[in-house]
């Protein structure tokens, strides 16, 4: 047989040799073992003697009024306690898990909602167009127009309030 100690998940099997639980046959071959091996030996010695202890323990009587005078420690307690602790400890009292899971997926979903943006295609740039090269060019010959009516101003005054009056 195999030393239980030594072998892993095996200590069970001491404990229902300690427990008296096991069958005949196992018992016997775990017998053979415990004799023939001295950390078994020690190990089984040890439960056996704590096995005996608690069959024989004997806890001490309670007393007839000791239900009445916990009662009456229990409401003396209550009593002290204010009324927001009392109120918190029966709400920390209860299992939290599913709340807060339920209330972290429905801020998460409030945030996707309030800050996610529905996806839109960016802008196309098209570069530069005909219709923007023929305005530019309009526009650069209006220029160069009001430069040279500007320039026939300056040279003869006497010339434009002579086409003034005509």
């Amino acid at each position: 047989m195999e030393c239980p100690i030594q072998a892993r998940g095996k200590k069970d099997l001491l404990l229902d040799f300690c427990a008296h639980t096991l069958d005949a046959k196992a018992a016997a071959e775990v017998e053979a073992h415990v004799a023939a091996c001295p950390e078994c030996k020690a190990w089984t010695d040890a439960h056996m003697r704590t096995w005996t202890l608690l069959d024989d323990w004997e806890p001490a009587p309670i007393s007839p009024d000791f239900e009445r005078k916990l009662r009456e420690r229990i409401a003396l307690e209550d009593e002290r306690t204010p009324w927001w602790k009392a109120v918190w400890q029966s709400f920390a009292a209860r299992p939290l898990k599913p709340a807060l899971s339920a209330a972290l997926v429905c801020l998460l979903l409030l945030a996707g909602l309030l800050f996610v943006r529905p996806w839109s295609a960016p802008p196309v740039h098209r570069g530069v167009e005909t219709i923007d090269a023929d305005r530019l060019e309009k526009a650069l010959d209006d220029v160069d127009m009001l430069r040279q009516v500007g320039a026939a101003g300056e040279a003869s005054p006497g010339q434009a309030k002579a086409g003034e009056a005509m």
